[in-house]
């Protein structure tokens, strides 16, 4: 009996790695047509609902509802030929009716014992606090715990001192970022490279520490931002600025990869929010020099084997890169039909094969705790860069590695990342 899988490839625009099982509109063995709404799921922000691609039935229901599941992950599957009885997934909880739509349905109260249902972000942000999430109140959709939940709880939560948890103070509209009063729930913010997108923080995220959230973002004319393109390093630290505020995070730790580095180091300037400390992957803006044929390459490849040689490139040892990366990246690209604005881009921020934009001064200027990792073998961004880095700046250059340390060396880099995070106490 042949099965295709249910899944969800992206947060529906969201900045995440896992999503919420809401609600099945069907069970095991209940035959489903192409275009049903099949299960609804959630991210940090809104419901998704996923409909069925083909007629059959549905067959296996891998998460349930109330579980979490990494975006990607196979949620269930549809079967061409109704499965037979045992082939059911007895222990799934399904929805026998369609279900109310996050806006339609009311908030019920939680009984003591009865797990929380909360936000993948909530979720994290709790556990990375200490807070038992039975004692939050959810203003979100049918009583979902969220971020602002997790917030409101915390900031009326007595400290160790006896105190009262508060709200950090905004810092001013400076171009020099200051440290931030320590807050517990301070995501680690992820902004990777041009030509990336958010999961190429996947290797990394699992094995940062338990008490360091994360949020990855996509670039504007990247991912899940690809419709949205930005023509200067201003322009790309703004619309990162509003996909945070829009999220609701005012205060973050910074980790940013090449054009991600460049664009952490902007976001400092522009006083939008309260940053705790900054790591830079081979960031851009340290010197002109670039690899405007790895830049282009990335931009215009149409085929695997060309877009293989590029991403070749940004590696000390090609053997590096996880099997099938270059077919996925392409896959990607076309998905998200981005391929003429990233050239765009790479036109405008890298014009003549340079740089085009100069965050030195904003990397000397920072007063928070900053960290640069680079490697040794780097031949998108020069290693020598790294030398501008101010004496206050912890600087790590890596043997064997090239142009993303998050791919080739991920346990060093979640550690650094998590070292950084740590020092602010």
């Amino acid at each position: 009996m042949a099965t295709h899988p249910i899944s969800i490839d992206s947060a529906g625009g969201e900045y995440m790695e896992t999503v919420l099982v809401i609600a099945w509109a069907a069970k095991s063995g209940d035959p489903v047509k192409a275009g049903d709404l099949i299960v609804t799921v959630e991210t940090a922000k809104a419901a998704t609902e996923i409909e069925a691609d083909r007629d059959g039935w549905l067959a296996d229901i891998y998460f349930t509802e109330g579980q979490e599941a990494p975006v990607g992950a196979v949620l269930g599957t549809i079967a061409d030929e109704k499965p037979v009885a045992d082939h059911a997934t007895p222990a799934a909880t399904t929805a026998t009716t369609n279900p109310l739509s996050a806006t339609e349905a009311p908030a019920p109260s939680r009984q003591s014992g009865t797990r929380a249902i909360a936000s993948p972000l909530a979720r994290r942000l709790a556990a990375a606090a200490g807070l038992d999430l039975s004692t939050v109140s959810g203003t979100g959709p049918r009583g979902r715990i969220k971020k602002r939940d997790i917030d409101a709880a915390l900031a009326g939560r007595p400290d160790r001192s006896g105190g009262i948890q508060t709200e950090p103070t905004e810092s001013p509209a400076s171009h020099v970022a200051t440290p931030a009063t320590a807050r517990r729930t301070a995501p680690a913010v992820l902004i990777h490279g041009f030509g990336a997108d958010r999961s190429v923080w996947r290797q990394v995220v699992p094995l940062l520490e338990p008490d360091v959230t994360t949020v990855s973002l996509d670039l504007p004319g990247h991912g899940a931002e690809a419709a949205r393109p930005a023509k200067s390093i201003e322009e790309i630290a703004f619309a990162l600025s509003d996909q945070l505020e829009a999220m609701g995070v005012r205060d973050a730790h910074l980790v940013g990869h090449s054009l991600g580095g460049a664009a952490a180091l902007a976001l400092t300037r522009i006083g939008r929010l309260t940053v705790r400390s900054v790591t830079l992957l081979a960031p851009g803006g340290l010197g002109p020099e670039i690899n405007a044929g790895f830049i282009a390459g990335l931009a215009r490849s149409t085929t695997v084997q060309a877009l293989e040689r590029w991403l070749a490139v940004m590696v000390g040892d090609p053997r590096t890169l996880p099997a099938g990366y270059a077919q996925a990246a392409l896959r990607q690209m076309e998905k998200n039909g981005n391929r003429d604005v990233l050239a765009s881009m790479a036109e405008a921020l890298f014009p003549d094969g340079t740089q085009g934009f100069d965050l030195t001064p904003a990397l000397a200027g920072l007063g928070v705790p900053t960290r640069l990792v680079w490697g040794k073998l780097d031949r998108v961004a020069p290693a020598a860069h790294a030398a501008r880095a101010p004496g206050f700046a912890a600087v790590h250059l890596l043997d064997g590695v090239g142009h993303v340390p998050q791919i080739e060396a991920p346990a060093l880099t979640a550690r650094l990342i998590a070292e950084t995070v740590r020092s602010c106490g």
